[in-house]
């Protein structure tokens, strides 16, 4: 293993703060030689701004260390083989009572059922309020750490590595092809297509769809792409009604439940892949993604009425590969707008 790899695994000299791990910094090779300061400058324009604390004040207090926990001065100046950490500063941020109920838990793993709206990691404004800090804080377990993603729009199961030394494992099983299956369910409505796959999927067949996926750095829709990354799901019809609810939406009242299986993991594969076959998602602010404003070109996100994103995580499996066990875990919740 490389030293580098290695030292990421190795705990940090802070401590956690408020559920949050110390930013970790590795000078680059242009880097090298410059003071601590201006490295951290550099990457965090935000260290100096004005709503920021001084910098020079947090140096002082011994805020910002080495691999050893030792301060650094601000003028030292870092080499290929430094580490410098630090905490973040956390803004303000309201964090409302949320439940997040766990699913299964041993010494390994928490499995837990992520609500729609809740990201599953630190990001954006949503740091104090995602699910990992949450959890860390609520459960007091430091080294905990999400196993694969989950949308903040998804809601359904999240598996978490309790133990640091454990997670390399459990992060490349997830991450092989065929060694997890995963199972959603979607509550899609009626676009108005009618294309092959769509007339065999409410005929009541299992329906491939192979539909590869293009997402642009800055730009938070994807996009269906034959030159994009080789993207695979199933779809199955589990069942369709009327909506009673008034203003039922978009395509009229008619709604189905659809069983889907990835059996790749590419951003927003299952809203695209619904979307194809002319069934997209109920609460979907991104997809079908919106026409462009004709005057700006900007596009704006969907209106949902209030619905969250009716797509939930509903099953996870797979061999555990400390253990050799066979891990199953379904979440007991229903999405809101699904038939009862």
């Amino acid at each position: 293993m490389s030293r580098r790899r290695l030292a990421r695994r190795l705990p940090s000299p802070l401590p956690q703060r408020h559920g949050l791990d110390a930013v970790r910094v590795v000078p680059s090779a242009d880097e090298a030689g410059r003071s601590v300061r201006d490295v951290l400058t550099a990457r965090f324009p935000a260290l100096v701004s004005a709503e920021a604390q001084d910098l020079g004040e947090r140096f002082a207090r011994g805020d910002v260390v080495d691999r050893s926990g030792a301060p650094y001065r601000p003028t030292d100046a870092v080499t290929r083989a430094s580490e410098i950490f630090f905490h973040r500063e956390i803004a303000p941020e309201p964090v409302d009572e949320v439940d997040i109920p766990v699913v299964f838990e041993d010494e390994h793993l928490l499995v837990v059922d992520k609500p729609a709206g809740v990201a599953s990691i630190p990001r954006g404004e949503h740091v104090l309020r995602s699910a990992l800090v949450r959890l860390r804080v609520r459960h007091g377990i430091q080294e905990l750490s999400p196993l694969h993603r989950l949308d903040k729009q998804t809601a359904g199961l999240l598996a978490l590595s309790k133990v640091r030394a454990e997670r390399g494992a459990y992060q490349q099983m997830f991450a092989e092809a065929g060694r997890v299956t995963k199972r959603y369910r979607a509550v899609c409505w009626d676009a108005g297509a009618h294309g092959h796959a769509r007339e065999r999927l409410l005929a009541g067949e299992a329906v491939d769809v192979r539909e590869a996926i293009r997402k642009d750095h800055g730009d938070i829709w994807a996009h269906s792409d034959a030159g994009g990354r080789a993207a695979h799901s199933t779809m199955r019809l589990v069942d369709r009604w009327e909506s009673a609810a008034p203003g039922a939406g978009e395509g009229g009242a008619a709604r189905f439940l659809l069983d889907l299986v990835p059996h790749t993991g590419r951003t927003h594969q299952l809203r695209l892949h619904c979307t194809h076959v002319g069934l997209p998602i109920l609460g979907d602010e991104l997809y079908p993604q919106p026409a462009p404003d004709p005057v700006t070109g900007q596009r704006q996100r969907r209106d949902t009425g209030g619905i969250d994103l009716q797509l939930q995580a509903v099953h996870l499996a797979f061999t555990d590969p400390l253990t050799g066990e066979e891990r199953s875990f379904t979440t007991p919740t229903r999405l809101t707008e699904a038939p009862r």
